[in-house]
C-alpha cells in the first residue's frame, strides 16, 4: 500500500467513524425524547464492537454478552445525565469498566491465563466451505495480523473499531491489515489459489 493509498483509507476511516458518531448520537437524542424504537438500532450499531472489547478481557463468551447487557443497561439508566459527544467511545468505557470489574471479580476465586495469549481468531465464525483455505492462509500470520484480518473482513468492522478494541493506533491496525493481505497474497499465489 502506498503513502498516498494509506491516507486516503485513512480519511475514509475519519469520515465513517464521524458519520457512525453522528448517527449514533442522532439515536441518544430520539431515546432521551422517548423514541422506544432507536434502541434496537444503537444496540445493531455497537453490539459486535463491544462484544469484541469485552472478550479479551473476560475470554467467556456467555459471560462476555451478559456484561454487554449490563453496559446497554447501565447507559440506559444515565441517558439523561449523558453529555459527552462521543456515544461509541462512552459505550465502551462502560464495557471495559464492567468488564474489569468482573475479571478482577473472578480473579479472586479463580485463576484466569494472561491476555497476552488472547486471540479474536478463536471466536470468529469461519464458514464450512472457506474454512480449509482461511486455516492455511491465516496461518502464515503472527497472531496481531490474524486478528486485524479477521475483525475486518469477517466481522466487517472498520479499522477504526479495530483500533479501539485492540488499544492500538488506527495507523498500526491498517499497517498490521495491508502486511496480512501482502503475506496473504503471496501464500495464495504460491498455492494457486484464487483470490
Amino acid at each position: 500500500m502506498t503513502n498516498q493509498e494509506h491516507q486516503v483509507m485513512i480519511k475514509y476511516l475519519y469520515k465513517e467513524v464521524k458519520i457512525l458518531n453522528r448517527n449514533l448520537e442522532a439515536l441518544v437524542k430520539l431515546l432521551k425524547q422517548g423514541d422506544e424504537t432507536a434502541f434496537p438500532k444503537l444496540y445493531n450499531e455497537t453490539y459486535r464492537q463491544l462484544f469484541f472489547v469485552v472478550l479479551p478481557i473476560i475470554r467467556d463468551k456467555s459471560l462476555a454478552e451478559d456484561i454487554i447487557q449490563d453496559t446497554y443497561l447501565k447507559f440506559l439508566e444515565k441517558l439523561s445525565d449523558y453529555q459527552a459527544k462521543n456515544v461509541f467511545s462512552y459505550l465502551i468505557t462502560i464495557a471495559k469498566n464492567l468488564a474489569i470489574n468482573e475479571y478482577n471479580r473472578r480473579k479472586k476465586t479463580v485463576k484466569i491465563d494472561d491476555f497476552t495469549e488472547f486471540s479474536y481468531y478463536d471466536h470468529v465464525e469461519i464458514k464450512e466451505e472457506m474454512n480449509e483455505a482461511i486455516q492455511k492462509a491465516l496461518a502464515i500470520l503472527d497472531r496481531d495480523e490474524k486478528d486485524v484480518f479477521l475483525l475486518h473482513v469477517l466481522e466487517n468492522l472498520t479499522h477504526k473499531e479495530i483500533a479501539t478494541i485492540m488499544e492500538r493506533p488506527t495507523g498500526t491496525v491498517s499497517w498490521l491489515y495491508a502486511k496480512a493481505i501482502k503475506k496473504m497474497k503471496i501464500y495464495l499465489k504460491e498455492d494457486k489459489y484464487e483470490y
